[in-house]
This record gives C-alpha cells, sequence and structure tokens, in this order.
C-alpha cells in the first residue's frame, strides 16, 4: 500500500494542464512506469485479500465455534456453506473429546459399528444333514415311479406258458413348494452397516428359509400352502413306546420293524429334551454310568450322539412325544430352486428402505414309506 501511495503523489505532480503544456518523452515514460507500478500495487494487494479470506475459511471449517460468532462474518454467505455440515460435525466432534466433563459423560463420543456379527441363531438343516437324497428340478412337478408288488416267478416246464403278472407300479408325483422370507431394512442402517453388514442378513434369510424347509419335512401336513413331511406320510410304520423311554427297547424293535421291509435304520430324529432323557438313563439301578456311555469306566467320558450305532439328529422342530428312525436313501428332498437372497430399493423407495428376500422352492418325498418308523410315547 506504501509504494503505491507513492506512485499516486508522483503521478500527480505529472498530471499538468495539457493547455498550457504537453507532457515531454521523458514525462510520458516516468508516467507510465507510474502506472505499471500502481497496478503491480494493486494486484498484490488483492492477492493478500484472496489469501486472508482463504485463511479465515480454513479456520472456520475447522473450528467449533464458528456458530457462536468469534470470527468476522464480512464474506458472502454463499462462501460460508461452502463448508460441508457433516465435515465440521465430525470435526467438532473430534475437537470435543479433549473437553468432555463428568457433565457430557460420553455423549459426544461416537461409535463404530462392529464388521463382524454375533450369530446366536445358527443351526443347520437337520433332513439334509441326516443323509436324504437331494434331486434337483427345474420342472414344476417331479415324478418317482414306485414299484409297489414285484413280479411272480415260478418252475414251468419245457414249452410251458411263463408265469406273468404280479408287477405293479405308479408314479409318485411331488411339487415343490414355495418358501420365502422377505422384509424392509432402513437405508441408514444399510448405508452404515457398509457391505460387511449385508453378508448375515443374507445368511440370516436363507437360514429362515432352509429351518422353514426343515420344519415342513419334518412334520409337515400340507396345510398353509406347505407339503406333507416324514412324520405325517401315509404308510409309514408306527410303534408304541408306552410310559416313555426307560431303557433302548423301543428303538431295538424300531430297528427291527425296518429290517423285517428290507430296510434299515440310518438316522434317528428327536427333540432335545427326549435326547436329554435318555442320557439321563442308567446302566443299572444306583449306577452312576449313563446307559449310553461307550466307556467301561468313567462316567464322565463324553457320549456320541447314537443309538445303538445309529447317528442321531437333534431338532427342535419335533415333538417331545415323536421319535422318527428312517433310511436316509429311502427319502428325497426334491429342490426346484436353491434359495436365493436378492435385494431391491424400488419396493421401499417411499419408505426410504432397501427390501430383501430369500426364496427356495421345496418338498420332501417318502417313495418307499415303510423305510420310516414313528415312535410315539404314550402314557
Amino acid at each position: 500500500m506504501v509504494k503505491r501511495d507513492e506512485y499516486t503523489d508522483l503521478l500527480k505532480k505529472l498530471d499538468l494542464d495539457p493547455a498550457t503544456r504537453s507532457l515531454s518523452a521523458a514525462e510520458r515514460r516516468t508516467e507510465s512506469e507510474l502506472l505499471d507500478g500502481i497496478a503491480k500495487a494493486d494486484g498484490a494487494v488483492k492477492r493478500h485479500l484472496e489469501a486472508a479470506a482463504a485463511e479465515e475459511n480454513a479456520m472456520r471449517a475447522t473450528s467449533p465455534l464458528q456458530l457462536m460468532g468469534t470470527t468476522r462474518k464480512h464474506e458472502p454467505k454463499e462462501e460460508r456453506m461452502a463448508v460441508i455440515p457433516g465435515e465440521l460435525l465430525a470435526r467438532s466432534v473430534e475437537i470435543s473429546r479433549g473437553i468432555t466433563t463428568p457433565g457430557t459423560s460420553k455423549a459426544f463420543s461416537p461409535e463404530e459399528a462392529a464388521r463382524k456379527f454375533v450369530d446366536l441363531l445358527a443351526p443347520q438343516s437337520v433332513v439334509m444333514a441326516s443323509g436324504v437324497n437331494r434331486v434337483t428340478t427345474n420342472a414344476e412337478t417331479y415324478s418317482f415311479p414306485v414299484i409297489r408288488s414285484d413280479f411272480t416267478a415260478g418252475f414251468v416246464g419245457e414249452l410251458d406258458d411263463l408265469p406273468t403278472g404280479g408287477f405293479g407300479a405308479e408314479p409318485l408325483k411331488v411339487t415343490p413348494k414355495k418358501i420365502a422370507a422377505a422384509d424392509i431394512l432402513a437405508n441408514e442402517l444399510v448405508e452404515d452397516g457398509g457391505s460387511a453388514f449385508m453378508d448375515p442378513v443374507a445368511k440370516s434369510l436363507m437360514r429362515s428359509v432352509s429351518l422353514g424347509f426343515d420344519r415342513e419335512a419334518l412334520i409337515g401336513t400340507g396345510a398353509n400352502k406347505g407339503f406333507v413331511g416324514v412324520a405325517n406320510t401315509p404308510g409309514i410304520q408306527t410303534l408304541e413306546a408306552k410310559g416313555g423311554f426307560k431303557d433302548l427297547d423301543a428303538f431295538v424293535a424300531a430297528f427291527g420293524k425296518l429290517e423285517a421291509v428290507n430296510s434299515k435304520a440310518t438316522a434317528v430324529v428327536m427333540h432335545p429334551t427326549t435326547w436329554a432323557g435318555l442320557m439321563a438313563l442308567r446302566e443299572t439301578s444306583g449306577s452312576l454310568k449313563p446307559l449310553l456311555s461307550e466307556s467301561a469306566g468313567s462316567p464322565t467320558a463324553g457320549i456320541q450322539r447314537a443309538i445303538l450305532g445309529v447317528p442321531v439328529w437333534i431338532s427342535s422342530f419335533m415333538p417331545g412325544t415323536d421319535v422318527l428312525a428312517y433310511e436316509a436313501d429311502q427319502i428325497f428332498a426334491v429342490w426346484r430352486k436353491d434359495a436365493g437372497f436378492q435385494i431391491s430399493d424400488q419396493f421401499g423407495f417411499l419408505k426410504d428402505g432397501t427390501a430383501v428376500r430369500a426364496i427356495a422352492r421345496a418338498a420332501i418325498a417318502v417313495p418307499n414309506a415303510s423305510a420310516v418308523v414313528k415312535i410315539t410315547v404314550t402314557a
């Protein structure tokens, strides 16, 4: 600014009345140099003002006190709005960590969502794990040829007519039913959790579909658009266990029933409380050794989940009074479509939400119903 004032004073001295005298060549050169000096001084002042304004904007963006009137407000309102509110809040919260008082406690301490989720519901499909056959189809209906009776054979003489007849077969048609689960999640939840959040959501939805199939496959009645499960399939064998399980005789009898029809027990399914009651059985009266223990000595040895060598599967869907024993190779799980997870922001657009869903189509089929025995506990 000082230089500019000097140049201006010198220029005034040269500002003579052109009516009395014109400027000489030397004076014109001096005038031109003074005007250039004034222009340079004006440019320097302008750059200084711009730098000062930028510095103050930066201070305002990093200070949580800018809304309290501690800074000058000579700049236009539009420039102030260039500061991102979310960034300002984040910086303010960061600074407030150092000034937290007993009165504010942890009110300004931000939280970070964990990227790992604790899964409290992780059972798998008992029916599929027990070894049943899996059949995949793209058709609406799947048909099993079931042999109901065999050929009749006999001894014949030479050139006599050969015995015929006896053979009977019919198709067993199975229609996979739709099993689905869906919900709408708040977009804030989805965005805050990031991509890692959708993984446990997908697992939870598909698990619910899998367990829905499991429940129907074991005890389904065909109601509510479902299908008939193993326990309610017409033609399966039944057995009574009067007074509950006091020993393993009921299982011996059930396995014998399967052997009588050229089948064998490869899986047993029961409720958790039923299995707990079996583990509480003792080898002899007054003994501490569990009846199901393989150890010949200490009762503290682990108990394998098996009865007479047949694996036992636990399902909370089974009634506490029923137990299924079957040959898994004679049961078929027909899947038309595996469980698939999908998301969409269209359905929840007006709610600012994201729709999620999992859908599968499946059913259970027992072509050889006699390969299943249902043990029912009675009083």
